[in-house]
């Protein structure tokens, strides 16, 4: 576990690069929420390692050590977060609750327009049906000799 919790922070470090770096200012919601969540996972992660009583024979130090190193790493990086943007646990609160309400927003406008295209995609697919089978039909009659009944 201690591994996805790595990988979750890697991913909410190349996210907040793109996101306060201002390449792409849309993964800024999205680094915020994968640093939450990776550090839920770490800490989860530090309490079953910790009371999980399964222990390796061989290895146990480098995992520890790097246990350690990413646990510095993310408490340097929460209190950077907190004193550099002067946040109290109000504000991360509401800062959590509008890049959910962002989220959702953004959810329901992509729903949305899929459902009209694929409506649109309907009606043109069956509108196109019609008019080669009017165009068939058409065709075939005008081939169809009526006075010979064979």
């Amino acid at each position: 576990m201690l591994g996805w919790a790595i990988g979750f922070f890697i991913a909410a470090l190349v996210a907040a690069v793109f996101g306060f770096g201002g390449i792409a200012t849309a993964f800024t919601g999205i680094a915020i929420i994968l640093f939450w969540v990776f550090l839920a996972l770490f800490v989860l992660s530090l309490v079953f390692n910790t009371f999980g009583g399964a222990h390796t024979v061989g290895h146990g130090a480098s995992g520890r050590t790097a246990a350690r190193v990413a646990l510095i790493g993310g408490v340097a990086l929460l209190v950077y977060a907190w004193v550099d943007n002067d946040m109290s646990a109000e504000r991360v609160g509401a800062s959590i609750d509008r890049t959910g309400v962002q989220l959702a927003e953004g959810a329901s406008d992509a729903i949305s327009e899929g459902a009209d295209r694929a409506s649109t995609l309907v009606a043109d697919a069956s509108t196109e049906i019609r008019n080669d089978a009017s165009d068939g039909l058409d065709e075939a009659s005008g081939n169809v000799d009526p006075n010979r009944n064979n």
